[in-house]
This record gives C-alpha cells, sequence and structure tokens, in this order.
C-alpha cells in the first residue's frame, strides 16, 4: 500500500474502515460521495434497477451487497474530524483565504477560524471521547 494510499484510509471514518479493506478505498470514497449523511440498507440481492446499483456501478454494488448482506449502516458525510483540521492547515500554507477553505470543505468559517487557530474546547468540559 502507498503512503498516500495509507493516509486516505487512515482518513476515513472507523465506520467505513473494513469496507475499505475489503472492497477497496474507492468504494468506499464512493459510497461516501453518494450516501454521506445518510442510512441506507444494502439488499442481499439488488434488482438492476436498484438506486446503490446506480450510484456505485453494478460490479461494485453487487460487491458492497453481498459484504453487507442485507445490513443497514450510517455512511458518514466526512473523513475523520482529524483529516479535516489537517486539510484547513494545508490549505491555509497553500494560500487559501479562509473563505474559499469553507466553501472547498464545504464546513463553516466559523469551524474553519476554529479548526485553524487550534481550539480544543473547553478545558473546563470533559472530553467525549475520552
Amino acid at each position: 500500500m502507498s503512503d498516500r494510499q495509507a493516509a486516505q484510509f487512515e482518513d476515513l471514518p472507523t465506520s467505513l474502515v473494513d469496507i475499505a479493506d475489503a472492497l477497496g478505498l474507492r468504494v468506499a470514497l464512493k459510497l461516501m460521495q453518494n450516501y454521506g449523511g445518510m442510512d441506507v440498507r444494502f439488499p442481499a440481492r439488488p434488482k438492476s434497477d436498484h438506486p446503490v446499483i446506480k450510484a456505485l456501478g453494478e460490479t461494485d454494488a453487487i460487491a458492497l451487497c453481498h459484504f453487507l448482506s442485507g445490513q443497514s449502516i450510517y455512511v458518514p458525510r466526512r473523513p475523520s474530524p482529524g483529516s479535516v483540521r489537517a486539510d484547513v492547515h494545508r490549505m491555509e500554507a497553500a494560500g487559501y483565504d479562509r473563505a474559499a477553505i469553507a466553501q472547498e470543505l464545504r464546513i463553516s468559517m466559523r469551524h474553519v477560524r476554529r479548526l485553524a487557530n487550534g481550539d480544543q474546547g473547553d478545558d473546563r468540559q470533559a472530553d467525549l471521547f475520552d
């Protein structure tokens, strides 16, 4: 696996890592692109006109439906939060202004500012994920 591909695997939300590992990073990214922010049920045997087949292509969709075989999953909208922070820092270093970064990453300017300034939240509150 190349360094770039390894970095992209690390950027994936945890819920999609198994899909990327089994079917490839391309399938996981197409899934996020087409169904990000949605709960999706994957039939064991999708019909040729099923929306998943139209969105992912027949080969990838059939492989994914076979892999998930009747399960429903929530497909995250974005990669993991750490990768968004890294994207903000990379784009700032490349000279993008914060409005352009917000538009490109489809996040608010306030969130861009928070990530760029390294805001880690309120020290008086416990971290939700600790």
